[in-house]
């Protein structure tokens, strides 16, 4: 992206001396750049690049957690960030831990998605309020759903659980065009269930709904 923010840090491979971005006087290869100069992006460029991290997430996290052989890149022998870095030893994963990470790579993914879409929803359409007297269903329903899902992982990102406190939202159904409805009966205080709301690719498919109306 176009005058991007860049951090120092710098990935050295074998035989290379890490430097700073100053020292080099160029980009290291391995460096990762998102945003425009002041950091932000737009509100559908955010959600698109929620998308893609979830599309990155089930094609390594799905094969890694159901133990499938997924090609990595040998690691840098050196990770520096500011001050502190890294070393190949410190990024040893026993299997059964690596499996552990890519299942929860996905679990990740959806979380991510839902913060995003909440957040969008109320830069775009104001507070959560105003969006449940909103006229159209789409924006109103998917508000209130995904403001509910936010509440659970924000608080709790290992091992959600439904925080739905408020009586009005208590025991009812939300329902989405083309979409699973959204039944919170007895849910409240519940650890969450990804079938509960429909599961993660529900959710995928509900963000590409609503990226239109977000740009």
């Amino acid at each position: 992206m176009r005058n991007a923010e860049r951090s120092d840090t710098v990935a050295g491979r074998k035989g290379e001396a890490p430097n700073t971005r100053k020292e080099q006087g160029r980009l290291p290869k391995d460096e990762i750049i998102v945003g425009d100069a002041t950091g932000r992006m737009t509100i559908a460029e955010r959600l698109s690049f929620a998308q893609n991290f979830f599309r990155f997430a089930y094609l390594v996290g799905s094969p890694i957690s159901y133990g499938l052989p997924v090609a990595l890149p040998d690691p840098p022998e050196v990770i520096v960030f500011g001050c502190h870095s890294l070393v190949q030893d410190d990024l040893e994963l026993p299997k059964e831990e690596f499996e552990r990470c890519g299942a929860f790579l996905e679990r990740l993914a959806y979380r991510l998605l839902a913060l995003e879409l909440n957040t969008g929803l109320e830069e775009k359409f104001g507070s959560l309020n105003n969006r449940e007297t909103c006229s159209d269903d789409l924006i109103r329903n998917s508000s209130i759903v995904v403001w509910i899902i936010r509440n659970a992982v924000a608080h709790n990102i290992f091992q959600p659980i439904w925080r739905i406190d408020d009586p009005k939202y208590q025991d009812k159904k939300f329902v989405i065009s083309d979409l699973p409805t959204f039944d919170t009966t007895g849910l409240n205080g519940k650890h969450l269930r990804r079938l509960d709301f429909g599961g993660p690719i529900a959710l995928f498919r509900l963000s590409e709904k609503l990226l239109p109306r977000l740009s």
